[in-house]
């Protein structure tokens, strides 16, 4: 019995290690059994399901390497790229489908932290070496089609949990579609099993799965799930996607610098690093077996798996990388000129009217116009889907004080517009429906 029992203890202790090897260790009890990134596992399922994808990404490797050499100050031009983002978000239960304002929160972030606008420590680095990447982004303002949207699109799924097998990308998987990758950077927050987020590289030719996968609880700002609170998630997944690779070099611990995603990132202002941190360091000088002096590894870089509170930037390497993305001649070049930022043709929102209130918003169906007028007046109230097609129209005389319902139960989940005219006035506000 002890010699079975002494074995059984051996075997719980070495799953264990072998467990915590495969997982972080941020301090989060709702994080630390969380990979961070599942970018090069993913990777490599893709090479193993598509055997072009490894030559790809090796033009993909010489195009930058040659951009570089010929633009050594970076791009000529220095106009400010703005990408167009649309937000795919799935759901089961309504805490997973998150609101429009934390998607809002997520775009916030994006903005600061490839500004360079970041204002968290970059220890003992030089402040050149936060670079501003010359990148925006703002949610999409008009579809593939050229109608008027938010930039987010809604799914109540049972799909969920998803993994890195790109269901969530594909509608007849659970998920939702991409929207062409050539005018959108797509955006997909789910129930990721596991995983805090995972991204695809670019390569030569773009397919209907590039673009980004982040987990629900990670995404944004308000009511996100810490460590990762503050849109670092997001901002190193979308990193991938500009052909940034982790700053350790994915090698395992060792300080060999091969090739790139074999010990070398590509960028020689990111210092050699043995592997990956997590949490924030005690110190602002924080060393390893490959680097052992000051100002030591970069462990505040966006693309290392530190906490979103001590992500502060990306180096004017990375950037050189970035830029070449969006090259004459590269994947992501016709994001340059995409009009998704520019409102399509259909509704937008209107300034609110403190007489005029509409609740619960999000709803499950059932909405209230409550009126408070101080004098009486004929109102209509019409309910829009979000291609702009009237679905339910309510006309009243003589309104003042008075609650008005909406029956949208029969609706799917998704955004709606409400407009209301009453008298001169026309208001027009967005609502989020749930199921």
């Amino acid at each position: 019995m002890k010699r079975i029992l002494l074995t059984a203890v051996s075997l719980l202790f070495f799953f264990s290690v072998n467990f915590a090897q495969d997982v972080q260790t941020a301090s989060s009890s709702t994080t630390k059994n969380l990979k961070k990134c599942g970018t090069m596992k993913y990777l490599e399922q893709q090479k193993a399901l598509d055997p072009t994808l490894e030559l790809r990404l090796q033009q993909m490797e010489e195009f930058t390497q040659q951009w570089i050499k010929e633009h050594p100050e970076g791009s000529d031009n220095k106009t400010v790229i703005t990408i167009p983002v649309v937000v795919h978000v799935l759901y089961a239960y309504s805490s997973q489908n998150i609101s429009d304002a934390r998607i809002q929160e997520q775009i916030d972030c994006l903005n600061r932290d490839y500004s360079g606008a970041n204002t968290h420590s970059i220890g003992a680095f030089v402040s050149s070496l936060k670079a501003n990447t010359e990148l925006q982004f703002c949610l999409a303002k008009r579809t593939p089609s050229g109608t008027y949207t938010t930039g987010i699109e809604r799914r109540q799924t049972t799909a969920g949990p998803f993994s890195t097998d790109n269901a969530v990308k594909h509608y007849s998987q659970g998920g939702l579609d991409q929207w062409d990758p050539q005018k959108y950077m797509n955006i997909w927050v789910c129930d990721l099993f596991n995983l805090c987020g995972y991204a695809a590289f670019p390569t030569t030719s773009l397919n209907s799965n590039y673009g980004v996968v982040i987990h629900y609880e990670f995404f944004g700002v308000t009511g996100a799930s810490s460590p990762y609170n503050n849109g670092g998630t997001t901002s190193h997944e979308i990193g991938h996607c500009f052909n940034l690779y982790h700053i350790w070099g994915d090698d395992n611990g060792g300080c060999t610098q091969t090739s790139i995603g074999h010990g070398s990132d590509g960028c020689s202002d990111t210092p050699n690093q043995a592997s990956e941190n997590y949490e924030c360091p005690s110190t602002s000088v924080l060393t390893d077996d490959c680097t052992g002096t000051s100002p030591g590894i970069m462990y505040m870089n966006f693309m290392d798996y530190s906490d979103d509170a001590c992500y502060a930037n990306f180096t004017p390497n990375q950037k050189a990388r970035i830029q070449a993305c969006f090259a004459t001649g590269a994947p992501l070049a016709n994001l340059k000129t995409s009009n998704g930022c520019t409102p399509g043709v259909g509704i937008e929102e209107t300034e609110t009217i403190s007489d005029i209130n509409i609740y619960p918003n999000p709803s499950n169906g059932l909405v209230n116009v409550k009126f408070a007028l101080s004098n009486t007046s004929d109102v209509v109230i019409s309910v829009s889907n979000i291609l702009g097609g009237e679905i339910v129209k309510i006309e009243k005389q003589k309104v003042a004080s008075v609650d008005i319902p909406i029956d949208l139960a029969n609706q799917s989940a998704g955004i709606y517009f409400v407009k209301i005219q009453s008298g001169a006035q026309i208001i027009m506000q967005k609502i989020s429906l749930f199921k």
